[in-house]
């Protein structure tokens, strides 16, 4: 029966032939699979065309070194995990910081010590064993956001649709490839629905809670009055919540007289354009938790009108960081959506490019999304 070292294979690279056969041998007997090479070209064939779990590598050697090769592995994505042992007759401090310093793991003096070879080559493979199980278990972990991002996106999908002259538009950016943000805006009963919720935390556990939020929507009963659809919500999400979650959101419905009614639960405050004026809408009542307890939605109401705007966003946006460590804020939000409203160009996208813009190399760290309904 195969041992485990056995499916291990090892390069050995050694310009002294009397040196790669005694290497040959004593790993061979040691259940390892060897492969052979007498010079840097020669390696590199080899390493470019077979998988290798070690690499033994001379350091003296004609037309190039072994440190120059190790160092130009080390430039090559498939190789910088690669385990690298010298071997070398320089003196053991001395060869043990130019093998670190030229990008090896390790080093082995001539002569060598069989006992010390093979338990540093065993040594080193149980690393790389561990890192090629974790780079596996990272692959799938990918895969399956992928595909999770494209459920997501079939659930949350961006909207932009004219009804009755006004545009309704929505942006959905998750941090991760999923995330636990909700935007959505649609018709019923010749009425404009806009909900934008976020869940506390990231990733897939988020994501679930936000489809679960949406499973609820899709519950609501046409009838039902913004108060009552909020409580609905509430009730039934608080339900199924952990403790150390918790959502915000806004709920919002225009009717065809342009009156905005809303509820918003602990979220950043909704912001409106009307008469050329940019502020926030007032008004707040307890988020979603994963505790039951009463709550007081109360409805606000705004009138709106012709050339008015209305936007939401999750704390994503105005919680971004540039490389000063300084956030957007909401009032940093306020003057984004202002100057993107008179710029005249598509607002989400413009709101977008200068939170980007803002953040500079920074890379934004919370999900964001957005709706904009322009009047």
């Amino acid at each position: 029966m195969a041992t485990e070292e056995s499916i291990h294979t090892i390069l050995i690279v050694d310009d002294v032939p009397e040196n790669v056969e005694l290497l040959k041998y004593l790993l061979q007997q040691e259940g390892f699979k060897t492969y052979t090479a007498y010079s840097a070209e020669e390696a590199r064939l080899v390493l470019l065309n077979t998988a290798i779990d070690t690499l033994l590598l001379d350091v003296n050697m004609p037309v190039q070194d072994g440190f120059s090769f190790c160092r130009e592995l080390r430039t090559m994505d498939q190789f910088k995990l690669l385990p690298i042992l010298f071997i070398t007759s320089i003196e053991r401090e001395v060869g043990f910081q130019e093998a670190m310093k030229n990008g090896g793991d390790d080093f082995i003096n001539k002569p060598f010590n069989k006992r010390e070879l093979v338990a540093k080559i065993r040594s080193v493979i149980r690393l790389k064993d561990l890192q090629d199980e974790l780079y596996t278990q990272k692959s799938k972990y990918e895969k399956e956001l992928q595909t999770a991002r494209r459920v997501q996106d079939q659930l949350i999908p961006e909207k932009s649709f004219i009804w009755n002259g006004i545009k309704a538009q929505t942006l959905f950016h998750p941090y991760l490839q999923i995330g636990g943000d909700f935007v959505d805006t649609w018709i019923e009963e010749k009425k404009l629905h806009i909900v934008i919720a976020d869940c506390s935390g990231h990733g897939p556990s988020a994501a679930l809670i936000g489809a679960m939020f949406k499973m609820q929507l899709f519950n609501l009963v046409t009838s039902m009055g913004l108060h009552a659809r909020v409580e609905h919500l509430r009730k039934n999400m608080e339900l199924v919540l952990p403790e150390d979650y918790a959502i915000t959101f806004c709920y919002a419905i225009l009717d065809s007289d342009l009156k905005l009614s809303y509820i918003n639960g602990g979220h950043p405050a909704p912001i409106v354009y009307i008469d050329g004026e940019t502020k926030f809408l007032k008004g707040m009542s307890p988020m979603i938790m994963g505790i039951n307890f009463t709550a007081n939605d109360e409805v606000q109401t705004v009138q709106l009108k012709n050339g008015s705007m209305f936007f939401m966003y999750t704390d994503g946006a105005s919680e971004a960081m540039n490389s000063k460590s300084e956030y957007i804020t909401e009032e940093g939000m306020k003057e984004i959506f202002h100057k993107s409203v008179k710029s005249g160009d598509d607002i989400l996208l413009s709101v977008q490019n200068q939170i980007l813009e803002f953040c500079g190399t920074s890379t934004p760290s919370d999900d964001m999304a957005m709706v904009c309904i322009q009047l």
